[in-house]
């Protein structure tokens, strides 16, 4: 799942570089003009053009690295021991070793276990036989000749398929070995959230700035995101700024416009009967999108407005899951210690996001991030 979210960075003014953004235009430019209107069609254009997209002024280009560093802690994946964690599993790893379980003699003389391969997916252990899990047209069971050539061994001790228990750990576990420790286990993150993430990805338009601004990053923009994304005259979404440039009223008033303008078009489609648009469909209930009701009969402007316009009670117009700041991770779901109660109680978090930013300085830096786990 994608996950849309804030990062709050410090970054020193950077004084703007006309050759490097010229530069980098040239370089978006060149596939652009080998394959008019289809660039996007060709994935490995569409990347390069992400990449330099993402770097595309001085600001941006300094940003990148800040936004890479603090994003690693938080890294599923991270290869940094700083933030990894050994999780000793040798207890566990020796008592499956010595386990007895149900064993199949191949024809070639191996003995391997029931689920494992070459066995898992092809052939399944019934009644003590081995049957082809998925024979002929019907795809039934059956005991073909090659499943007539192998002997189920019921209570086979596990140990003895193997040459050792550090042959057993490797072949079927995986285990890492802790040379400090000389424990079986794996490193993992404790902190960890994601496994890759991208800069705007899905929500570049995250942040609302002027078009004079040159304290912003456009991001990656995904390549199969086919979205046109306007702004209202004189302004451009953006999915980096500093908070003193992020025109947040406008923002509110922008979504709320086009929530409106929305509301009437459904409207008009469930009276039509039609929709004309794809993956949408007029029911007696209302209007389907994917499948999900998104105008109700009956609904009024105000109703549809409280669902999916921004109402006056958020200080600031955005819906993320996450903050991420330093060494800080919290989300809509995290939790608080009530002393007076004794319990753990979650946060409120639509008042979390307005007091993060109220307390931010105007020079910090916000950052979309678009994070998958």
């Amino acid at each position: 799942m994608h996950f849309r979210s804030l990062l709050a960075v410090y970054l020193p003014e950077i004084t703007p570089d006309p050759e490097w953004e010229k530069d980098i235009s040239t370089a978006i430019e060149e596939p652009k003009a080998l394959y008019p209107g289809k660039i996007m069609d060709n994935v490995l254009h569409g990347m390069r053009i992400e990449g330099l997209t993402n770097i595309a002024n001085a600001f941006a280009r300094e940003l990148l690295p800040v936004i890479r560093d603090i994003m690693e802690r938080f890294n599923c994946c991270t290869e940094d021991k700083r933030f990894l964690e050994f999780e000793d599993r040798t207890a566990e790893y020796l008592a499956d070793y010595n386990k007895h379980i149900t064993g199949v003699k191949l024809p070639d003389g191996r003995i391997v276990e029931e689920n494992s391969r070459p066995l898992w997916g092809r052939f399944i252990v019934k009644d003590g036989l081995v049957y082809q899990k998925e024979w002929g047209p019907l795809h039934h069971p059956k005991r073909s000749k090659r499943a007539k050539k192998m002997k189920v061994l019921p209570d086979y001790p596990r140990r003895k398929m193997y040459k050792s228990f550090e042959d057993y750990l490797d072949q079927e576990c995986y285990a890492v070995l802790n040379e400090e420790t000389g424990k079986y286990g794996e490193w993992y993150n404790p902190d960890g959230v994601y496994d890759w993430y991208s800069i705007g990805g899905r929500w570049p338009d995250m942040f609302l700035v002027k078009d004079d601004c040159i304290d912003y990053s456009l991001g990656e923009t995904g390549i199969f995101t086919h979205r046109e994304y306007t702004a209202p005259e004189g302004y451009k979404w953006v999915c980096s700024a500093r908070k003193r440039d992020i025109q947040w009223d406008v923002m509110r008033k922008w979504h709320n416009e086009k929530m409106t303008e929305r509301f009437y078009e459904l409207e008009a489609m469930f009276k039509a009967g039609v929709t004309g648009v794809k993956y949408h469909l007029v029911t007696d209930e209302g209007v389907l999108r994917y499948g999900e009701l998104i105008y109700r009969k009956g609904e009024t402007l105000e109703e549809f407005l409280a669902e999916y316009g921004i109402p006056d009670s958020w200080k600031y117009p955005i819906s993320i899951h996450d903050i991420f700041r330093d060494e800080m991770n919290i989300n809509k779901y995290s939790c608080t210690y009530n002393e007076e109660t004794g319990k753990s109680e979650q946060i409120d978090w639509r008042r979390t996001i307005d007091e993060f930013i109220d307390d931010s300085d105007d020079d910090i830096v916000f950052v979309g991030i678009d994070y998958h786990i």
